[in-house]
């Protein structure tokens, strides 16, 4: 990081950078400069005093087993954060393609709250206008991923609750609503015996007249299929449901043993009834968030009005309430919401394609 000036008289309209620790001001250009898509603050930027707030976002960082030396994240006068980085004596932003925002976002996780609803939204606006064939819709859309997608998607959701349960909890609390440990039994529950019946179709083969099945490449005698195939995952599976894993490290823990010992079923096995449910709540959940608090949507009452924004995301949190059990009713609240604001799902991810286009192509 630059070194700190002597704090000597300045001019109180230039901009400063100071840190709020200790007050040092950190050399910055004596002139603002600008580039293509970044613009560099000088002292004639006209921000006044700029302060750095650093612990947090390096701990973030740190978590991702990142060097974070060089990184910091501004607040501005306005209020809005910036994580930065220092390039020489220069304070420059991290752009999303930046290789520490990389390697963030590539390790299946998401820092910032607000970018994961608009992901989500971006996801669930994809699968309600899916269609191959005879295929369409968002039900079809999800299993048309595989039935695989839903075990990779509940182990990462899982490790990234364990990460932020302790340092954010409001965020843990809102993510857990959806996919938690009841969602992990029933997973795990339905597994094996849909594994049961896969087991029971396969080609039997004989060795000398006893009968055997192949699994994952190996020879394995029928008679050894309880014993060294269901009861290991079942003994796994009474695990998950122990007051061991109410913890979301352990439940994390468990849950990955159990994704790591099971045999994968075929493509179109269909997922969980209740990894489903989840997924569409969770889906809902954020993607209404999203609609209200960055796309100004409203929700309709009964009586046809709609209600303001602050009224809008309480009626939110209440379905999301009552619904935690019954994710495909707020599926519904959501398509709603859709209907009751005009939103034209195409239009709108057309205009996001072209938006990143442009972003790609530098215009």
């Amino acid at each position: 990081m630059a070194t700190a000036k002597k704090n000597n008289k300045v001019n109180e309209n230039a901009t400063r950078v100071v840190c709020p620790n200790c007050g040092a001001e950190f050399e910055i250009p004596e002139h603002e400069t600008k580039a293509k898509n970044v613009t560099v603050i000088g002292a004639d930027s006209n921000l006044g005093t700029v302060y750095l707030k650093l612990k947090d976002r390096q701990e973030q960082l740190k978590t991702a087993g990142v060097d974070v030396t060089k990184y910091f994240s501004m607040k501005t006068p306005g209020g809005v954060e910036k994580l930065m980085k220092w390039e020489g004596d220069t304070p420059v932003p991290v752009t999303s393609d930046d290789p520490v925002m990389r390697l963030i976002i590539e390790g299946g996780t998401v820092p910032n709250r607000d970018l994961f609803r608009r992901w989500v939204m971006a996801q669930v606006f994809e699968g309600l206008t899916f269609s191959i064939g005879t295929r369409k819709g968002f039900t079809d859309w999800v299993r048309y991923k595989g039935y695989e997608y839903s075990w990779k998607m509940a182990v990462e959701e899982f490790s990234v609750q364990a990460k932020l349960y302790k340092k954010d909890p409001e965020n843990y609390n809102g993510r857990n609503r959806w996919f938690n440990k009841f969602v992990a039994i029933a997973m795990t529950h339905d597994y094996i015996e849909k594994l049961k019946d896969n087991l029971n179709s396969r080609k039997r083969h004989k060795c000398k007249g006893v009968p055997y099945i192949k699994v994952n490449g190996k020879n394995v005698f029928v008679d050894d299929i309880s014993s060294k195939i269901l009861n290991p995952l079942f003994t796994m599976h009474l695990k998950l449901k122990s007051y061991a894993t109410n913890t979301p490290d352990k439940l994390y823990t468990e849950f990955k043993r159990f994704d790591d010992a099971r045999t994968k079923l075929a493509w179109e096995t269909h997922a969980a009834d209740a990894w489903m449910d989840a997924y569409k709540g969770a889906g809902a959940y954020y993607t209404m968030q999203n609609m209200i608090r960055f796309h100004g949507c409203l929700v309709r009452d009964d009586k046809g009005r709609f209600l303001s924004k602050d009224k809008s995301l309480k009626y939110l949190e209440d379905k999301a309430d009552e619904y935690k059990h019954e994710g495909w009713r707020l599926f519904g609240v959501m398509k709603k919401l859709i209907e009751d604001n005009g939103i034209d799902i195409n239009a709108k991810r057309a205009s996001w394609r072209e938006a990143k286009t442009k972003k790609r192509l530098g215009w």
